[in-house]
């Protein structure tokens, strides 16, 4: 290993060594030579208008790397906004408990679609387009009025669907698929025993003002 040792110390030692040889030579000056320090202290009087103005540039810029900052702080707070909106946001609007509220439209939806009974056939209609939204809304309505009404009024048909089981096939923050298996029990005067009947469907739901409803009810 070398003895020689560099950085901060030794920097100071041959500061020191320079110091004192300056010193040395400002003392043999003040001693015999007058005329070299007047012109020192006029070099020191010019000097000092450049240090003003160095100073009065460091001065001017400051406030142009305040604003530099400030700046960049406001897009940090902004860049994290579109981390926030475009990650986490969406990942809360489709975790496991937005899935779970979906099926329960879902399902809600579903049994309300396909029961109704003559005697409550009126509130069961509403209740049903109260889950519907869109063009599907526009046809149920329309199917409803010409078809199941009269039939159900006429022939006393009477419909009751459970929902046995239901899962969520697609998921984004505002639309969704779900998968229903539905069991459907109908009667009739022409046909007094139950009729059971099974069937699948795909329902297609949208958020709208943080409801679910349904825009498209497809069997499969």
């Amino acid at each position: 290993m070398s003895d020689e040792k560099t950085g901060p110390a030794s920097d100071a030692v041959d500061g020191d060594s320079a110091a004192d040889e300056t010193a040395d030579a400002i003392t043999d000056t003040a001693a015999g030579e007058v005329g070299d320090t007047e012109g020192a202290e006029g070099a020191e009087i010019s000097v000092e208008p450049d240090l003003q103005g160095a100073t009065t540039g460091i001065k001017r810029r400051r406030p142009w790397l305040a604003m530099a900052l400030a700046a960049l702080l406001v897009a940090s707070v902004a860049a994290a906004g579109s981390v926030y909106w475009w990650i986490y946001r969406p990942d809360r609007l489709t975790n496991a408990a937005s899935q779970q509220r979906v099926t329960d439209a879902a399902r809600e939806g579903t049994v309300a679609l396909l029961s109704y009974a003559p005697e409550t056939l009126d509130k069961d209609l509403a209740t049903a387009k109260s889950h519907l939204t869109g063009e599907f809304l526009k046809y149920y309505s329309d199917f409803t009025d010409k078809i199941v009404a009269p039939a159900a009024k006429q022939k006393g048909v009477k419909t009751e669907a459970t929902v046995a089981r239901a899962a969520v096939s697609e998921m984004q923050p505002d639309h969704a698929v779900v998968l229903v298996f539905v069991n459907q029990v109908t009667t009739s005067k022409d046909r007094p025993d139950p009729a059971l009947a099974t069937s699948s469907v795909l329902v297609t739901m949208v958020n709208q003002d943080g409801r679910w409803l349904i825009s498209e009810f497809n069997p499969v």
